[in-house]
């Protein structure tokens, strides 16, 4: 029994345990990834791709890079690519000065949120605004579906071609290998 009547003597077994449980956690939150993204915002992201942003359009319906006619192998995979989620938001939101990767946040380089850089600074590098501004939370699923179902999944196949277009493709995805 702990005869210390000094204040914090007989705590400290606990103090050392919750210390131990904030770690875990903060650890967890840390390297957790693109696990704790809600199936609700990737599917929103998976819709803001398709739709509203029309990625498709540069990156072509899978990602890999083979877009529209204007855009045929300009534009990078994304199912290879070694961004982080967080790197692949700012890219969404800010774009790539210096080339064609336009920015979907229509305050871009007014202030310094963005590489920490203004319009001014960049110069004739600035990346082109997108034809649509989303807000953030739409960034945030976009980036969410990226990070998700995108990134790292490997070659094209006719079963993900199906699944993408709901399997009302004509003969669009028999070019791609069964798995």
């Amino acid at each position: 029994m702990n005869r210390d009547k000094r204040p914090g003597r007989g705590t400290r077994p606990m103090m050392i345990a919750g210390l131990s449980a904030v770690a875990a956690l903060t650890l967890a939150a840390c390297f957790g990834g693109p696990a704790l993204a809600d199936e609700e915002s990737i599917a929103k992201g998976e819709a803001i791709w398709k739709g509203k942003a029309d990625c498709q359009q540069c990156h072509g319906w899978a990602a890999d890079g083979k877009g529209g006619f204007h855009h045929e192998g300009h534009a990078l995979s994304l199912r290879v690519t070694q961004l982080s989620r967080d790197d692949i938001r700012t890219t969404i939101q800010c774009g790539r000065p210096g080339t064609p990767m336009p920015h979907f946040d229509r305050f871009a380089y007014t202030d310094k949120r963005c590489y920490g850089m203004t319009a001014e600074d960049l110069g004739n590098q600035v990346p082109n605004d997108s034809p649509v501004a989303l807000q953030s939370f739409e960034i945030d699923a976009l980036a969410d579906y990226i990070a998700a179902k995108v990134k790292g999944a490997g070659p094209v196949t006719r079963e993900a071609c199906l699944a993408y277009f709901k399997g009302s493709t004509g003969s669009l995805c028999d070019s791609y290998p069964e798995k």
